[in-house]
């Protein structure tokens, strides 16, 4: 293990709460067993002070009084030299204290000795005549040498189990570590391989844990970043391809006018200016979706009824329905309110209108519906033009799409409007599509969710 590593740091961490617990735990149980021990021994003194306030109470009930329990002898007890009991009488006089074996009393100086002390009421007659104390000592404190041992015995079998722990932990985290650091360690390879130029390396992990969970986001990630990367590819190549076609023919007509190969006319003049006039519609329009996919594009969202918007996209439509032949039709459902751009709006159905108008054939029909279903409005405009194939209707909305690339060009399309009503429905928080039309068409949907209404 290489210091620093994550496998070295884990096995570091497991290791140290080892030996934290230990190390509590020893403290807990050292404190713990010092005051019961000190309990332990409290208890004891105080049922000795217990027995010797009812001996003497026996003595002093036989005597009558405590000189003549004193003059009787009856006062002198023999105990170990630990061990002290003094009586005391009402006044609080001392009487009598116990004698070490063979009679000499215990007088060493009371800084050697730990003492513990207890006392209880000698009661006659229900009378209290006095009180039995009774002293413990010890030279080397409460605990006697046999738990002292003890203790150090239990203590040193947790050291001994501390360190048999601390070295399970360490193994444990070494191995629980390499279960983390090699998927790891497999994420930094690819994202490596990907940084080299190898846009295909994947991790290959799928979910279960978090670590696997990892790798595959990051692989999703990666799919996306390369889907990208193709888009802005093709995007490109789209835009080289749209603006080079007008290009070319504002190019050649300049040179042949320049080399006096066609005359310098308004025809020719008029030529150059609808191919600049293309290009300026081209530009503005990826600028508009480029805009609108950034989220950049500004909005003004507020309740509405749809059959605004949609109106006022078939009143600017009728004009060019009209002259091209086609017959317009369209029925509302009043009272649809939803939360929008009312321009933008505008904007959408009128690139589906503009859309029909340019695939329908001359003398065709173009029919817009506005209803309920549900909790969403509905806005369908469908034609009796060439429609949309089945293979194609999930690429119909794609920047500089076309179904036919000669007759669109031809009728000055520029592959953007379907691209702009999707992200505009989608901002709106609906949704598009299309479908064929029962007119023999294409009938393209647009869903808004009602405001008010909870889908």
């Amino acid at each position: 293990m290489r210091r620093g590593s994550l496998t070295f740091q884990l096995a570091f961490a497991f290791a140290f709460v080892a030996v934290a617990t230990a190390l509590i735990s020893a403290v807990v149980i050292t404190v713990t067993w010092q005051r019961q021990f000190e309990v332990y021994i409290e208890r004891g003194v105080q049922g000795r002070a217990d027995e010797a306030a009812d001996y003497f109470g026996m003595q002093y009930e036989r005597a009558g009084d405590w000189q003549t329990a004193a003059a009787m002898g009856l006062l002198t007890v023999g105990v170990s030299p630990d061990l002290r009991i003094e009586v005391v009488d009402g006044d609080g006089e001392l009487i009598a204290h116990t004698v070490a074996p063979g009679g000499a009393v215990e007088d060493d100086e009371a800084s050697e000795w730990s003492e513990v002390t207890a006392s209880a009421d000698i009661v006659v007659d229900d009378g209290i005549v006095g009180a039995a104390i009774v002293t413990q000592r010890t030279r080397d404190g409460i605990l006697t040498e046999r738990d002292t041992w003890l203790r150090k015995v239990s203590l040193l079998g947790l050291a001994v189990a501390a360190a048999i722990a601390v070295v399970l932990a360490s193994f444990a985290g070494v191995v629980y570590s390499r279960g983390i650091v090699r998927p790891i360690e497999e994420v930094t390879r690819t994202a490596e391989r990907i940084r080299s130029g190898d846009r295909s390396a994947r991790t290959g992990m799928a979910g279960g844990d978090p670590v696997a969970d990892l790798g595959a986001t990051f692989d999703q990630m990666a799919d996306a970043v390369e889907a990208e990367r193709r888009f802005e590819q093709q995007l490109t190549a789209d835009v080289a391809h749209e603006l080079r076609t007008p290009l070319q023919a504002i190019q050649a007509t300049v040179e042949a006018m320049q080399d006096g190969v066609l005359p310098t006319d308004a025809e020719r003049l008029a030529l150059i200016h609808d191919e600049t006039v293309r290009l300026g519609r081209l530009t503005q329009s990826i600028m508009e979706l480029s805009r609108l996919e950034t989220g950049s594009a500004p909005f003004s969202f507020e309740g509405i009824d749809v059959t605004g918007p949609v109106g006022t996209a078939i009143e600017s439509s009728r004009a060019l329905m009209e002259s091209t032949g086609h017959v317009l039709d369209a029925s509302f459902e009043p009272g649809l309110i939803v939360s929008a751009d009312g321009d933008r709006l505008t904007q959408a159905v009128g690139n589906l209108l503009s859309n029909s108008a340019r695939y329908t054939p001359e003398g065709g029909m173009v029919r817009v519906r506005l209803l309920r279903d549900g909790t969403e409005a509905v806005i369908e405009v469908a034609d009796s033009g060439i429609g949309v194939a089945e293979a194609d209707r999930e690429r119909v909305f794609t920047r500089f799409w076309r179904a036919d690339p000669a007759r669109n060009r031809a009728s000055g399309g520029l592959g953007i409007g379907l691209a702009v009503t999707r992200e505009i429905v989608e901002r709106h928080g609906g949704r598009v599509g299309v479908h064929e039309s029962d007119l023999g068409g294409a009938a393209f949907v647009i869903r808004l969710p009602l405001l008010g209404e909870k889908r």
